[in-house]
């Protein structure tokens, strides 16, 4: 360590103790309950500027409920570096390295960006900001990572056969997906069709129980008949009586006794459908 280095650290240690201020940063009370740490960079009448460890954030005034000043790593990060000289390489890869652990990344980063300004070949900072060295030279993460045969994908860095198996996977999914799906509407369409032919089958039997049940209206027919007398066939072809005019015909029982005219002004009985059929069985 030269004596220029041991100077300016023991300036920036006594610039810590004689200005406190320079350490102190600021923690904002929310209304919803929450606060935020930080420091505020920009006071306006709707809002406040902070920063904080990833970068800036603007905190509309309505949220705030208040503002207490504290010691924060940030403000201990922004005292340190006021301390450094721009070429103090060592002071500046210490910073990073304490800024780095304490989550601050933005700061860490340029903090080891300072040291490559000064030191272009100091391997800690560039393994820290991601750098590789290839065929004896330090490149950026995308150099590097194409230099190794990386290609960048949804993101990240991998490999073409990761990157082709990932695409294969997913192509997979979609098609299984896919098929289910199909499956799904098949199965939907069978069961649409099963259901109309169980209504029609419903439908077809309500039908003829309602025939079967209904009593016919009275239609006459050809075939008439009443209590204790055979059959009567009306018109003028009779097969018991012959060709006759008027209506005839025969009475039935044991004892066989002879046919009788019926009366023209009397009219046949009626005979329902169902009887028509018992008659014929």
């Amino acid at each position: 360590m030269t004596w220029g280095f041991a100077m300016n650290r023991i300036v920036a240690v006594s610039l810590l103790a004689l200005v406190p201020g320079l350490a102190h940063a600021d923690q904002v009370f929310l209304k919803t309950g929450g606060e935020i740490k930080g420091e505020i960079v920009e006071r306006r009448a709707d809002a406040l500027v902070m920063e904080v460890g990833p970068g800036r954030l603007t905190l509309p005034m309505s949220s705030v409920a208040r503002v207490v000043a504290s010691t924060t790593d940030l403000g201990h990060y922004r005292a340190r570096a006021a301390a450094l000289a721009p070429r103090d390489a060592p002071g500046w890869l210490d910073l990073a390295a304490w800024a780095r652990g304490r989550g601050l990344a933005t700061q860490a980063r340029e903090a080891f960006e300072r040291v490559l300004a000064t030191d272009p070949e100091n391997a800690t900072a560039h393994v820290a900001l991601g750098h590789a060295r290839v065929d004896g030279r330090w490149l950026g993460v995308e150099e590097a990572n194409r230099a190794r045969g990386l290609v960048e994908f949804e993101g990240a860095w991998v490999t073409p056969d990761e990157m082709q198996a990932r695409l294969g996977e997913r192509a997979a999914m979609a098609e299984e997906t896919r098929a289910v799906r199909e499956a799904q509407a098949r199965a939907r369409e069978a069961e649409a069709r099963a259901r109309e032919a169980e209504a029609r089958a419903q439908a077809a039997e309500a039908d003829a129980r309602q025939a079967q049940e209904s009593p016919s209206s009275g239609i006459p027919y050809p075939w008439v008949f009443g209590p204790g007398y055979g059959p009567v066939i009306a018109g003028p072809f009779s097969p018991i009586t012959g060709p006759r005019s008027g209506m005839m015909g025969h009475r039935g029982g044991a004892s066989g006794q002879h046919a009788q005219s019926v009366a023209p002004a009397q009219a046949p009985p009626l005979v329902t459908k169902e009887q028509w059929r018992q008659l014929e069985h």
